[in-house]
């Protein structure tokens, strides 16, 4: 689920500790039944293998092993936050267990599609939720789902260190029946609409974690019982992981009878894979455009572009003194960047403009925030009259308090080209307006540490990505700009703090309505646009592509066809 998961979750541990946060926001024989796996040098990951069963025509086949390539590995099935710093992990909480609901597909996000919660009341005040769970579900090992799993998972998941947030503090959970729960929230939860994290907390079995009650992370869990519609038969760490259908699911088993997760590390080894129908569809994001002519020329390969989830922006740290807490410094370097080439010259011409972290087709779109276009001219006169002038003619204007020249340190990951990229054309196109930056690009690691802790100060201006997702399950975005006196510790890498905005955040949590909402982000999203604690760039679009030679009935959605946000492929798909 790329780079959302990745970030937040690095410092979702602390998170709980602070108490103050928000929601953020998956060889042998393939015929043995059961397996003992060979000594570790000798697995392999599983061979193509279909068991179609005999349809009537016009029934849809079930059967067949769906292959999915990723380029980033799964190291763990302990329930950790770990699990959503990939795609992968994020794909096997949704197929192996089931959570209380499920992601909706575009542009259906707001509704509630039943999982395990199969339908809920809210009271007025939006404190008081009552749960009615699926009165069918049985954990992978024949025991029965009750609301006791629920009210265990609410109790100790919800407590382990990055699962909770702010609007999981609950001042009861009462068992009403065996499918029956009702939970007192301390703050009060939206009643707009169930809460993103019902769509990627899982629900788990109490008669397995109720010995590591206490220390949830200290489980290995490599059984992996759950509820969902796929069991877990084989996973070799970092490699591949191996499902199987559930045939006793509750709910619609899906047509395939296995799927196999499998690491190939780069997008030119898992390119050539999809090339030669290794594997059916890549598992998150897109491929490069440089890539597109080769597959295009592949009759059973679809390509098609999809909107990306990623929002690449400049932000400032606000946390050391100098010009950069200086709202008019900030105005001035918006309107001294050049977001159309960086589209051009980054992205390759695959992305489009945007300004906030709502997407532009989210109905929580403010349409008329400021754009800041590209005019040097225009950064010149604001600095100049904010008096930061070239006072020793050297080319770079001067910071009119202290005399020292306008240079700042521009940082990003080397992770990624387009970060790179973007940085490269941003440090080339500020001297024009008299201030000048020296570019690095760090790694991972190293920039991580750096940017979930402005307090160090070893950042000034920096680059990077963030995937809001559609809304309503964006709503733990906004806490990467909350003050870090009022909630944002270790996920505001700005340092920005405006009081308003901090009201408005929790507001958001605890609106009542879409229309209160909306209000709500509406105003959010000018008071970021006029403070600029980050400049939004660009969203990259991405080029989706997967096997249409034996597998049809795919979902390609925001995001793409298989991602963090989108099983429906999986579950649909099925033989042609």
């Amino acid at each position: 689920m790329k780079k959302r998961r990745n970030l937040l979750a690095l410092v979702g541990t602390v998170i709980l500790l602070l108490g103050l946060l928000a929601p953020m926001m998956q060889c042998a024989p393939a015929a043995e039944e059961e397996m003992t796996p060979p000594p570790e040098e000798e697995v392999t990951p599983p061979s193509e293998e279909e068991v179609t069963p005999p349809t009537e025509e016009g029934e849809i086949k079930y059967g067949g092993r769906l292959n999915v390539g990723f380029t980033t590995p799964q190291d763990t099935l302990t329930m950790d936050m770990k699990l959503m710093w990939t795609n992968w992990g994020c794909l096997y909480l949704m197929l192996v267990y089931d959570n209380y609901a499920l992601y909706g597909i575009n542009p259906d996000t707001y509704s509630h599609i039943p999982s395990l919660v199969q339908s809920y009341e809210v009271s007025e005040d939006g404190k008081t939720w009552t749960l009615h769970l699926v009165e069918n579900a049985t954990w992978h090992d024949g025991v029965p789902f009750t609301a006791e799993d629920v009210a265990f998972t609410f109790e100790y998941l919800h407590d382990t260190p990055g699962w909770g947030g702010h609007n999981k503090d609950w001042e009861e959970v009462e068992i009403i029946d065996d499918y029956t729960v009702k939970a007192v929230n301390a703050v009060g939860l939206s009643t707009a609409y169930a809460p993103g994290w019902w769509r990627w907390d899982p629900v788990i079995p109490k008669h397995i974690f109720e010995p590591y009650k206490d220390d949830i992370l200290s489980f290995r869990n490599e059984e992996s019982i759950g509820t969902g519609a796929f069991k877990l038969k084989e996973f070799k760490t970092g490699e591949y992981m191996w499902l199987v259908a559930n045939e006793d699911y509750w709910g619609q088993r899906p047509y395939v009878d296995e799927v196999v997760f499998r690491n190939y590390g780069t997008e030119e080894t898992l390119l050539m894979a999809l090339q030669s129908g290794e594997i059916d569809v890549f598992g998150g994001g897109g491929i490069s455009p440089f890539s597109l002519e080769d597959v295009q020329a592949n009759p059973d390969i679809n390509v098609e572009m999809m909107p990306g989830l990623g929002e690449a922006y400049l932000a400032f740290n606000l946390h050391p003194d100098g010009p950069l807490q200086d709202k008019a410094v900030r105005h001035a370097i918006a309107y001294g960047i050049d977001r159309d080439r960086i589209i051009e010259m980054a992205y390759v011409g695959y992305a489009e403009r945007i300004d906030s972290w709502c997407y532009p087709e989210s109905p929580m779109h403010k349409p008329d925030l400021p754009q800041y276009e590209y005019n040097p001219d225009k950064a010149n006169e604001i600095l100049d009259g904010a008096g930061y002038l070239d006072t020793d003619g050297d080319g770079i204007r001067n910071d009119p308090t202290t005399g020292k020249n306008l240079v700042f340190n521009l940082a990003t990951s080397s992770s990624s080209t387009d970060y790179v990229k973007t940085c490269t054309l941003i440090n080339e196109m500020l001297p024009a307006i008299g201030i000048k930056t020296e570019f690095s690009a760090m790694d991972p690691d190293t920039y991580l540490d750096y940017l979930y802790n402005p307090v160090s100060d070893k950042l000034e201006i920096f680059v990077y990505v963030e995937d809001p997702s559609p809304d309503p399950w964006s709503d733990w975005v906004w806490q990467e700009d909350v003050g870090w006196d009022a909630g944002g510790e270790w996920w505001n890498p700005t340092y920005w703090s405006n009081p308003r905005f901090n009201e408005l955040w929790v507001a958001n949590s605890c609106a009542k309505t879409l229309e209160e909402k909306k209000a709500i982000l509406y105003e959010m999203q000018e008071l970021m646009a006029e403070e600029l604690p980050r400049i939004f760039l660009a969203r990259g679009e991405i080029i989706t592509v997967y096997r249409t030679d034996k597998f049809e009935g795919w979902v390609n959605e925001i995001g793409g066809p298989v991602s963090w946000l989108n099983d429906w492929s999986i579950l649909r798909a099925h033989l042609k």
